[in-house]
Protein backbone atom coordinates (compact mmCIF):
# COMPACT_ATOMS: atom_id res chain seq x y z
CA UNK A 1 0.00 0.00 0.00
CA UNK A 2 2.77 2.43 1.04
CA UNK A 3 4.56 1.12 -2.36
CA UNK A 4 1.37 2.32 -4.37
CA UNK A 5 0.94 6.10 -2.37
CA UNK A 6 4.92 6.39 -3.17
CA UNK A 7 4.32 5.73 -7.04
CA UNK A 8 1.39 7.72 -7.10
CA UNK A 9 3.69 10.97 -5.17
CA UNK A 10 6.32 9.89 -8.16
CA UNK A 11 4.00 10.23 -10.63
CA UNK A 12 2.27 13.62 -9.42
CA UNK A 13 6.02 15.42 -9.04
CA UNK A 14 6.81 14.09 -12.70
CA UNK A 15 3.77 15.59 -14.14
CA UNK A 16 4.24 18.75 -12.43
CA UNK A 17 7.84 19.00 -13.27
CA UNK A 18 7.21 18.54 -16.91
CA UNK A 19 4.64 21.43 -16.77
CA UNK A 20 6.84 23.60 -15.29
CA UNK A 21 9.66 22.27 -17.48
CA UNK A 22 6.76 23.04 -20.20
CA UNK A 23 5.70 26.38 -19.13
CA UNK A 24 9.34 27.81 -19.20
CA UNK A 25 9.83 26.91 -22.71
CA UNK A 26 6.78 28.58 -23.62
CA UNK A 27 7.79 31.63 -21.80
CA UNK A 28 11.27 31.92 -22.69
CA UNK A 29 9.94 30.74 -26.33
CA UNK A 30 7.82 33.90 -26.11
CA UNK A 31 10.20 36.21 -24.39
CA UNK A 32 12.38 35.48 -27.53
CA UNK A 33 9.57 36.05 -30.14
CA UNK A 34 8.97 39.16 -28.29
CA UNK A 35 12.46 40.47 -28.69
CA UNK A 36 13.32 39.64 -32.00
CA UNK A 37 10.55 41.43 -32.86
CA UNK A 38 11.59 44.68 -31.69
CA UNK A 39 10.40 44.57 -27.85
CA UNK A 40 12.68 45.62 -25.11
CA UNK A 41 13.42 44.36 -22.30
CA UNK A 42 11.00 46.63 -20.45
CA UNK A 43 8.25 46.12 -22.98
CA UNK A 44 8.70 42.27 -22.72
CA UNK A 45 7.92 42.45 -18.59
CA UNK A 46 4.76 45.12 -19.45
CA UNK A 47 3.62 42.73 -22.01
CA UNK A 48 4.02 39.16 -20.25
CA UNK A 49 2.55 40.74 -16.90
CA UNK A 50 -0.62 42.43 -18.38
CA UNK A 51 -1.77 40.60 -21.62
CA UNK A 52 -3.79 37.66 -20.64
CA UNK A 53 -2.42 34.04 -22.17
CA UNK A 54 -5.16 33.71 -24.46
CA UNK A 55 -4.06 36.84 -26.62
CA UNK A 56 -0.46 36.12 -26.99
CA UNK A 57 -0.75 35.22 -30.06
CA UNK A 58 -2.35 38.20 -31.03
CA UNK A 59 0.53 40.55 -29.71
CA UNK A 60 3.04 38.54 -31.77
CA UNK A 61 0.77 38.58 -35.03
CA UNK A 62 0.51 42.98 -34.56
CA UNK A 63 4.84 42.78 -34.50
CA UNK A 64 6.22 45.68 -32.79
CA UNK A 65 3.79 48.31 -31.86
CA UNK A 66 4.45 51.56 -29.55
CA UNK A 67 0.70 51.81 -28.96
CA UNK A 68 0.50 48.42 -27.69
CA UNK A 69 2.51 49.56 -24.86
CA UNK A 70 0.54 52.83 -24.11
CA UNK A 71 -2.50 50.87 -24.13
CA UNK A 72 -0.75 48.45 -21.40
CA UNK A 73 0.61 51.38 -19.36
CA UNK A 74 -2.62 53.25 -19.42
CA UNK A 75 -3.94 54.63 -16.25
CA UNK A 76 -7.39 52.62 -16.30
CA UNK A 77 -6.26 49.74 -18.01
CA UNK A 78 -7.85 46.19 -16.88
CA UNK A 79 -6.52 43.07 -18.04
CA UNK A 80 -10.14 41.78 -19.14
CA UNK A 81 -10.58 44.31 -21.86
CA UNK A 82 -7.81 43.86 -23.49
CA UNK A 83 -9.25 42.31 -26.58
CA UNK A 84 -11.39 44.89 -26.83
CA UNK A 85 -8.76 47.35 -26.50
CA UNK A 86 -6.99 45.89 -29.17
CA UNK A 87 -9.82 45.59 -31.57
CA UNK A 88 -10.88 49.21 -31.04
CA UNK A 89 -7.66 50.51 -31.10
CA UNK A 90 -7.50 48.75 -34.80
CA UNK A 91 -10.36 50.97 -35.94
CA UNK A 92 -8.93 54.20 -34.32
CA UNK A 93 -5.07 53.78 -34.51
CA UNK A 94 -4.92 57.47 -34.29
CA UNK A 95 -6.67 58.47 -31.75
CA UNK A 96 -5.56 59.43 -28.47
CA UNK A 97 -5.15 55.98 -25.88
CA UNK A 98 -6.98 57.21 -22.82
CA UNK A 99 -9.95 57.84 -24.94
CA UNK A 100 -9.26 54.13 -26.32
CA UNK A 101 -9.52 52.94 -22.65
CA UNK A 102 -12.25 55.25 -21.36
CA UNK A 103 -14.98 54.41 -23.64
CA UNK A 104 -14.66 50.68 -23.55
CA UNK A 105 -14.36 50.68 -20.36
CA UNK A 106 -17.61 52.20 -20.29
CA UNK A 107 -18.97 50.28 -22.58
CA UNK A 108 -18.05 47.09 -25.44
CA UNK A 109 -21.56 48.72 -27.25
CA UNK A 110 -19.35 51.60 -28.52
CA UNK A 111 -17.06 49.64 -30.52
CA UNK A 112 -18.33 50.55 -33.90
CA UNK A 113 -18.39 54.39 -33.06
CA UNK A 114 -15.18 56.47 -34.04
CA UNK A 115 -13.36 57.32 -30.97
CA UNK A 116 -12.91 60.75 -30.24
CA UNK A 117 -12.52 63.40 -27.05
CA UNK A 118 -16.29 64.02 -26.95
CA UNK A 119 -17.18 60.20 -27.09
CA UNK A 120 -14.85 59.97 -24.29
CA UNK A 121 -15.92 62.97 -22.40
CA UNK A 122 -19.47 62.46 -22.80
CA UNK A 123 -19.03 58.68 -20.95
CA UNK A 124 -17.70 60.87 -18.46
CA UNK A 125 -20.00 62.47 -17.31
CA UNK A 126 -22.83 61.29 -14.82
CA UNK A 127 -25.96 61.84 -16.71
CA UNK A 128 -24.83 59.96 -19.70
CA UNK A 129 -27.52 58.00 -21.47
CA UNK A 130 -25.73 55.27 -23.44
CA UNK A 131 -29.53 54.87 -25.94
CA UNK A 132 -28.61 58.89 -26.43
CA UNK A 133 -25.13 58.45 -27.54
CA UNK A 134 -25.97 59.10 -31.68
CA UNK A 135 -27.77 62.47 -30.28
CA UNK A 136 -25.17 63.56 -28.28
CA UNK A 137 -22.87 63.01 -31.15
CA UNK A 138 -24.38 64.83 -33.42
CA UNK A 139 -25.15 67.70 -31.05
CA UNK A 140 -21.72 67.82 -29.95
CA UNK A 141 -20.21 67.71 -33.12
CA UNK A 142 -22.45 70.85 -34.56
CA UNK A 143 -21.82 72.91 -31.21
CA UNK A 144 -19.33 74.97 -29.87
CA UNK A 145 -20.59 73.15 -26.04
CA UNK A 146 -18.72 71.04 -23.68
CA UNK A 147 -19.83 67.44 -22.84
CA UNK A 148 -22.01 68.27 -19.74
CA UNK A 149 -24.05 70.66 -21.69
CA UNK A 150 -24.21 68.28 -25.19
CA UNK A 151 -26.27 65.50 -22.69
CA UNK A 152 -28.64 68.13 -20.39
CA UNK A 153 -29.48 69.53 -24.14
CA UNK A 154 -30.34 66.46 -25.51
CA UNK A 155 -31.66 64.30 -22.33
CA UNK A 156 -34.08 67.38 -22.38
CA UNK A 157 -34.85 67.01 -25.88
CA UNK A 158 -34.10 70.35 -26.77
CA UNK A 159 -31.88 69.60 -29.79
CA UNK A 160 -35.41 68.25 -30.86
CA UNK A 161 -36.75 71.81 -31.17
CA UNK A 162 -39.11 73.09 -29.23
CA UNK A 163 -42.84 71.93 -29.50
CA UNK A 164 -41.72 69.95 -32.32
CA UNK A 165 -42.35 66.57 -30.81
CA UNK A 166 -45.43 66.15 -28.65
CA UNK A 167 -45.82 63.13 -26.19
CA UNK A 168 -48.48 63.04 -23.40
CA UNK A 169 -47.60 63.35 -20.10
CA UNK A 170 -47.70 60.16 -17.83
CA UNK A 171 -49.84 60.49 -15.24
CA UNK A 172 -48.41 57.95 -13.31
CA UNK A 173 -45.05 59.45 -12.34
CA UNK A 174 -47.21 61.27 -9.95
CA UNK A 175 -45.19 63.97 -8.19
CA UNK A 176 -42.71 63.35 -11.29
CA UNK A 177 -44.93 64.01 -13.84
CA UNK A 178 -43.36 65.78 -16.90
CA UNK A 179 -45.01 68.61 -18.66
CA UNK A 180 -42.91 71.14 -20.56
CA UNK A 181 -42.59 71.85 -24.51
CA UNK A 182 -42.20 68.20 -25.03
CA UNK A 183 -44.91 66.49 -22.99
CA UNK A 184 -48.89 67.96 -22.39
CA UNK A 185 -51.70 66.80 -20.44
CA UNK A 186 -54.83 66.66 -22.11
CA UNK A 187 -57.60 69.62 -22.05
CA UNK A 188 -60.08 67.82 -20.07
CA UNK A 189 -57.32 66.53 -17.36
CA UNK A 190 -57.82 68.01 -13.67
CA UNK A 191 -55.95 66.32 -10.53
CA UNK A 192 -58.28 64.67 -8.42
CA UNK A 193 -57.07 65.85 -5.05
CA UNK A 194 -56.89 69.44 -4.87
CA UNK A 195 -56.86 71.54 -2.00
CA UNK A 196 -57.75 75.17 -1.08
CA UNK A 197 -55.18 77.40 0.26
CA UNK A 198 -56.20 79.77 2.43
CA UNK A 199 -55.20 82.42 5.11
CA UNK A 200 -51.68 83.68 5.33
CA UNK A 201 -50.66 80.93 2.72
CA UNK A 202 -52.74 82.69 -0.07
CA UNK A 203 -53.20 86.24 -1.66
CA UNK A 204 -54.84 84.55 -5.21
CA UNK A 205 -58.12 83.43 -7.09
CA UNK A 206 -56.15 80.63 -8.34
CA UNK A 207 -55.56 79.36 -5.08
CA UNK A 208 -55.41 75.27 -5.63
CA UNK A 209 -52.67 72.71 -5.17
CA UNK A 210 -52.63 68.70 -5.17
CA UNK A 211 -52.72 67.70 -1.31
CA UNK A 212 -49.31 66.35 -1.09
CA UNK A 213 -47.77 69.87 -2.68
CA UNK A 214 -50.07 72.14 -0.52
CA UNK A 215 -49.27 70.46 2.52
CA UNK A 216 -45.38 70.96 1.70
CA UNK A 217 -45.88 74.20 0.74
CA UNK A 218 -47.69 75.23 3.88
CA UNK A 219 -44.92 73.77 5.75
CA UNK A 220 -42.52 75.61 3.62
CA UNK A 221 -43.86 78.70 4.86
CA UNK A 222 -44.49 77.81 8.13
CA UNK A 223 -40.64 77.51 8.28
CA UNK A 224 -39.75 80.41 6.28
CA UNK A 225 -41.89 82.40 9.00
CA UNK A 226 -39.37 80.99 11.51
CA UNK A 227 -36.69 83.07 9.64
CA UNK A 228 -38.75 86.77 9.39
CA UNK A 229 -39.74 85.47 5.49
CA UNK A 230 -43.45 85.28 4.10
CA UNK A 231 -44.15 83.46 1.43
CA UNK A 232 -47.35 83.14 0.06
CA UNK A 233 -49.12 81.53 -3.33
CA UNK A 234 -50.06 84.16 -5.97
CA UNK A 235 -51.24 81.44 -8.89
CA UNK A 236 -51.33 77.88 -8.37
CA UNK A 237 -53.39 75.49 -10.15
CA UNK A 238 -54.65 76.58 -13.73
CA UNK A 239 -57.47 74.41 -15.91
CA UNK A 240 -56.96 74.06 -19.45
CA UNK A 241 -58.95 76.80 -20.43
CA UNK A 242 -57.83 79.45 -18.19
CA UNK A 243 -54.19 78.99 -19.48
CA UNK A 244 -55.81 78.94 -23.35
CA UNK A 245 -56.82 82.03 -22.57
CA UNK A 246 -53.70 83.36 -21.30
CA UNK A 247 -51.44 82.33 -23.41
CA UNK A 248 -53.81 84.07 -26.47
CA UNK A 249 -53.42 87.31 -24.24
CA UNK A 250 -49.59 87.10 -24.42
CA UNK A 251 -50.04 86.43 -28.03
CA UNK A 252 -51.99 89.58 -28.96
CA UNK A 253 -49.47 91.60 -27.10
CA UNK A 254 -46.43 90.27 -27.80
CA UNK A 255 -46.78 87.74 -30.66
CA UNK A 256 -46.52 84.57 -30.52
CA UNK A 257 -42.46 83.55 -30.54
CA UNK A 258 -41.98 86.14 -27.73
CA UNK A 259 -44.80 84.45 -25.66
CA UNK A 260 -43.50 81.41 -26.38
CA UNK A 261 -40.33 82.50 -24.27
CA UNK A 262 -42.66 83.04 -20.93
CA UNK A 263 -45.64 81.78 -21.57
CA UNK A 264 -47.00 78.32 -21.64
CA UNK A 265 -49.18 76.61 -24.49
CA UNK A 266 -52.69 75.08 -23.16
CA UNK A 267 -51.93 71.30 -22.12
CA UNK A 268 -48.02 72.57 -21.53
CA UNK A 269 -48.19 74.37 -18.21
CA UNK A 270 -47.34 72.78 -14.96
CA UNK A 271 -50.13 75.24 -13.20
CA UNK A 272 -52.25 72.21 -14.63
CA UNK A 273 -50.90 69.40 -12.70
CA UNK A 274 -51.70 71.21 -9.48
CA UNK A 275 -47.84 70.71 -8.24
CA UNK A 276 -46.54 74.54 -9.17
CA UNK A 277 -46.88 77.88 -7.96
CA UNK A 278 -46.01 81.42 -8.25
CA UNK A 279 -44.60 82.42 -5.03
CA UNK A 280 -45.14 86.27 -3.80
CA UNK A 281 -44.24 88.48 -6.86
CA UNK A 282 -44.61 87.44 -10.62
CA UNK A 283 -41.68 89.64 -11.66
CA UNK A 284 -37.75 89.47 -12.28
CA UNK A 285 -37.12 92.00 -9.30
CA UNK A 286 -38.86 89.61 -7.46
CA UNK A 287 -34.74 87.67 -7.75
CA UNK A 288 -32.98 89.81 -5.20
CA UNK A 289 -35.10 89.61 -2.70
CA UNK A 290 -34.32 88.06 0.54
CA UNK A 291 -37.51 85.83 -0.13
CA UNK A 292 -35.84 85.09 -3.13
CA UNK A 293 -33.07 83.95 -1.93
CA UNK A 294 -34.26 82.18 1.31
CA UNK A 295 -36.17 80.08 -1.40
CA UNK A 296 -33.35 79.23 -3.76
CA UNK A 297 -31.41 78.11 -0.59
CA UNK A 298 -34.25 75.86 1.22
CA UNK A 299 -36.87 75.12 -1.16
CA UNK A 300 -35.25 71.84 -1.65
CA UNK A 301 -35.71 70.58 1.97
CA UNK A 302 -39.79 70.64 1.40
CA UNK A 303 -40.14 69.12 -2.03
CA UNK A 304 -39.83 72.23 -4.28
CA UNK A 305 -37.17 73.27 -7.07
CA UNK A 306 -37.26 76.57 -8.95
CA UNK A 307 -38.20 75.32 -11.81
CA UNK A 308 -36.98 78.05 -14.59
CA UNK A 309 -33.28 78.53 -13.67
CA UNK A 310 -31.07 81.32 -15.01
CA UNK A 311 -28.15 79.62 -17.50
CA UNK A 312 -30.65 77.22 -18.50
CA UNK A 313 -33.12 78.43 -20.57
CA UNK A 314 -31.80 77.05 -23.51
CA UNK A 315 -32.70 73.53 -21.66
CA UNK A 316 -35.93 74.30 -20.10
CA UNK A 317 -37.54 76.59 -23.17
CA UNK A 318 -38.64 79.65 -20.59
CA UNK A 319 -36.96 82.44 -19.39
CA UNK A 320 -35.77 82.40 -15.63
CA UNK A 321 -38.81 82.90 -13.44
CA UNK A 322 -37.26 83.18 -9.71
CA UNK A 323 -40.86 83.16 -8.66
CA UNK A 324 -42.29 79.55 -10.04
CA UNK A 325 -41.31 76.89 -8.10
CA UNK A 326 -42.51 73.22 -8.92
CA UNK A 327 -43.25 70.19 -5.96
CA UNK A 328 -41.38 67.13 -6.88
CA UNK A 329 -41.20 65.44 -3.24
CA UNK A 330 -37.60 65.71 -1.27
CA UNK A 331 -35.83 62.58 -2.76
CA UNK A 332 -35.76 64.52 -6.24
CA UNK A 333 -36.08 67.98 -5.31
CA UNK A 334 -32.06 67.50 -2.86
CA UNK A 335 -30.80 65.74 -6.20
CA UNK A 336 -31.84 68.27 -8.53
CA UNK A 337 -30.74 70.84 -6.20
CA UNK A 338 -27.46 68.84 -5.25
CA UNK A 339 -26.04 68.76 -9.08
CA UNK A 340 -27.74 71.98 -10.41
CA UNK A 341 -29.98 70.07 -12.80
CA UNK A 342 -33.32 70.24 -13.98
CA UNK A 343 -36.31 68.23 -14.06
CA UNK A 344 -35.97 67.55 -17.66
CA UNK A 345 -32.77 66.50 -17.08
CA UNK A 346 -33.61 64.41 -13.50
CA UNK A 347 -36.56 62.89 -15.61
CA UNK A 348 -34.85 61.39 -18.48
CA UNK A 349 -32.25 59.67 -16.33
CA UNK A 350 -33.79 58.81 -13.43
CA UNK A 351 -37.68 58.24 -15.13
CA UNK A 352 -37.25 57.57 -18.73
CA UNK A 353 -33.59 55.50 -18.78
CA UNK A 354 -35.13 53.30 -15.75
CA UNK A 355 -38.11 52.66 -17.50
CA UNK A 356 -36.35 51.37 -20.52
Amino acid sequence: MKKKIMIIIVIVLLLCLLGFSLFLFFYNNLERKLKNIGYTNEEVAIILNKVPHESYNEVLNLGYNKSLINILSAKNYLDSNFDLYLNYYMKNKDEDINNIITIMNYNADLINLPASDLLANLVQEKYYINDKVTRYLDYGNSQNVDAKKVIAIVNSNADLGFYNSIYESNLNDNNLILVNKFYALKNDYVPSDLITLSGQYNRAFNNKMRKEAADSFMNMVDAAKLDNIILYNVSAYRDYAYQENLYNIYIKKDGKDEADKYSARPGHSEHQTGLSLDINNISDDFENSDEAVWLQNNAYKYGFILRFPKGKEDITGYKYEPWHYRYVGIEAAKVIYDDDITLEEYYAYYIENTSN
